[in-house]
């Protein structure tokens, strides 16, 4: 089998002269990369035997999870097999839209999944003493560091736009598709270190990881603004050869597409800080009603602890008032 008809047969991209994109084109216009639909379908028929196993025995696995999950898998192969996938090598925007699913969106959905948990309850016991080994070995105590993970989150994605990665990947197919399958990979291992719903080598203080999901905001403005302002087109001898002659200047298209990369982001930001704003609130609630069990558990179920000048040996103590009247 020659090399061509290998990279054929195991991923492709679609020509990058594409029609305009209009509507129809957007509802229409698919691919169909082996080497991105083949693992995510390979992800969810494992999932789905896991959770399976669990029912045949007699187990629950939460519904929710499993929605997770999918809706995960469902926007990875959205973010490369739709107009999206298509479109990516003819529009500076769009590769901009496919980054924000694959390591900002996706990724949230398949933390809340806990692949994880479910591997441990359904693995032979030899198994998942593997899994928890590999969980607490060195190097991924070092890259499951919440703080460690937002660093390479944050690296993978300057890195990418202001080196010739770039441009090579919208040149080789091997690159193109090994940059998307880390998108997702960096952002999971950011939300399953920060999220810690899965087993995970470190439990941080919620502070520490409510300042990382606020982090992501400046971020995205340092990654997002420059692009825009930009007076030269990134990958331009790519996008010359391409010739598109539709749509925005190239420019322009660069600029929409930074505003993409930083609004895009800040929204995802915003929602991550409200949810964690009410976990933080929800785990304050837990608190006080557990200090109010403990405290009913000493004193009886009675509203109130008497003061301590009530109490037997303070008594004595308190000085006698005399009512008026009496001598």
């Amino acid at each position: 089998m020659t090399p061509l008809l290998t990279t054929t047969v195991l991923a492709w991209m679609p020509p990058a002269d594409q029609p305009p994109l209009t509507l129809s084109r957007m509802l229409t216009a698919w691919t169909f990369d082996p080497f991105m639909v083949l693992p995510v379908l390979l992800a969810g028929g494992l999932y789905l035997a896991g959770v399976r196993m669990l029912h045949r025995r007699g187990d629950q696995w939460p519904v929710l999870r499993t929605v997770y999950w999918f809706a995960g898998l469902l926007l990875v192969f959205v973010a490369t097999s739709s107009a999206l996938g298509v479109y990516d090598r003819t529009l500076f925007v769009v590769p901009a839209i496919q980054h924000m699913l694959l390591q900002m969106i996706a990724p949230v959905g398949l933390a809340m999944g806990a692949p994880i948990s479910l591997a441990m309850r359904t693995f032979p016991v030899a198994w998942r003493r593997v899994v928890l080994a590999v969980v607490h070995s060195g190097p991924v105590r070092f890259i499951g560091h919440p703080a460690i993970a937002f660093a390479f989150f944050a690296i993978t994605q300057f890195a990418f736009y202001y080196s010739p990665l770039y441009e090579l990947s919208l040149r080789n197919v091997w690159l193109h598709d090994l940059s998307h399958v880390h998108f997702v990979l960096v952002g999971f291992l950011f939300f399953w270190a920060l999220l810690g719903v899965d087993p995970v080598p470190h439990r941080p203080p919620f502070f520490l990881r409510f300042m990382l999901v606020l982090g992501l905001a400046p971020m995205h403005i340092l990654l997002g603004i420059p692009i825009m302002l930009m007076n030269a087109v990134l990958a331009e001898d790519f996008y010359l050869e391409v010739g598109r002659d539709w749509g925005p200047t190239l420019l322009d298209d660069q600029a929409v597409g930074g505003g993409v990369l930083w609004g895009f982001g800040d929204v995802s930001s915003a929602a991550l800080i409200g949810a964690f704003v009410v976990q933080w609130y929800r785990s304050d609630e837990r608190e006080a009603r557990r200090t109010d069990r403990q405290l009913d558990r000493l004193h009886g179920s009675s509203p109130t602890t008497p003061p301590w000048w009530l109490e037997p040996e303070h008594e004595g103590s308190a000085t006698p008032v005399t009512p008026k009247g009496e001598s």
